[in-house]
């Protein structure tokens, strides 16, 4: 199969729209990615009212292959709130498959055609999933070990999940993150890593309200003060430069403001009274310190 490094991963939300959660949970637990959208027996989002974009995107999948996490959103005794983690080899044949009032399944059919001739009209049928199944190396992950249910798309069946990609596949490998590497630490860890640079370099305190997309001030990342001066901080874990953060900065930078802006690479684009620190020299800085050091150690091992 192909190395872990070349698969793109993906989210998947095995949503209600099963005869029941028991129902649900049994696709869960052996792996399956499935979708509903109609009972219609079609990969094609052509052929729904409504569209299908998530079906076309799974259908995509199958044939590229790629590393799944799979939520389960259903309410039953079975589920602890952990997720399955695991791989779909490429040129995997997507599948079409029947459930019936109390669970029982139909065969799989890979030809559209040929499902829809057993499945649509059957009375038995009362839905009519499309998918595929994890095939290697998969894991189960308990809610205690699993961190990143922050940063899952809310409002999706299925999608390429590029924010914490290289956390996901370090969780399905077992393997450490170097601890150098600014795509080693998901978001909200790269802001609490800056929040540590500006600590030991300037003497940096946060104020009690937090920043960030769930903060009360929802501009910024770091919300702090150095001294008398008050502090606004963007971080930008990212491979370009975020444009709307620099011009929020710039407009806040004055006199007794301190502006930070935080990238992975270097920013030509600079602004009035905006400080640029790159990332590597917030890790190089961090790894240096004891403290921080075993910090950076616990947040790579996934």
């Amino acid at each position: 199969m192909s190395q872990l490094s070349e698969l793109n991963v993906y989210f998947h939300r095995l949503a209600p729209g099963s005869p029941s959660d028991e129902t649900l949970f049994k696709f869960y637990d052996e792996g399956y990615i499935i979708c509903h959208y109609d009972d219609t027996a079609s990969f094609s989002a052509d052929d729904y009212e409504n569209g299908a974009a998530d079906l076309e995107d799974m259908v995509d999948f199958a044939e590229s292959g790629g590393v799944c996490l799979i939520q389960l959103d259903a309410d039953n005794d079975y589920y602890d709130r952990g997720r399955k983690l695991g791989v779909v080899t490429p040129e995997t044949e997507p599948f079409i498959i029947g459930v019936g009032e109390g669970g029982t399944r139909t065969e799989e059919f890979t030809d559209p055609e040929e499902a829809k001739n057993h499945l649509e009209g059957d009375e038995e049928v009362t839905k009519i999933y499309k998918g595929v199944e994890l095939q290697t190396e998969m894991r189960d992950l308990t809610s205690r070990e699993y961190l990143l249910s922050a940063y899952e798309p809310p409002s999706t069946t299925f999608c390429r999940w590029r924010v914490v990609e290289d956390q996901i596949k370090a969780l399905l490998s077992g393997e450490q993150l170097p601890i150098d590497e600014p795509t080693s630490y998901s978001p909200d860890q790269t802001e609490r890593l800056c929040e540590e640079y500006l600590r030991e370099e300037y003497e940096y305190y946060p104020l009690i309200q937090p920043g960030g997309s769930s903060g009360i001030n929802q501009s910024f990342d770091l919300i702090g003060g150095i001294g008398d001066d008050s502090v606004f901080g963007e971080v930008k874990n990212m491979k370009g430069t975020s444009q709307s953060a620099l011009d929020d900065l710039e407009d806040e930078a004055n006199g007794q403001t301190r502006a930070f802006y935080f990238s992975r690479n270097p920013v030509d684009d600079t602004r009035k009274g905006v400080e640029i620190v790159l990332l590597e020299d917030v890790l190089e800085t961090l790894s240096g310190i004891d403290r921080t050091h075993r910090m950076m150690e616990r947040m790579t091992a996934w």
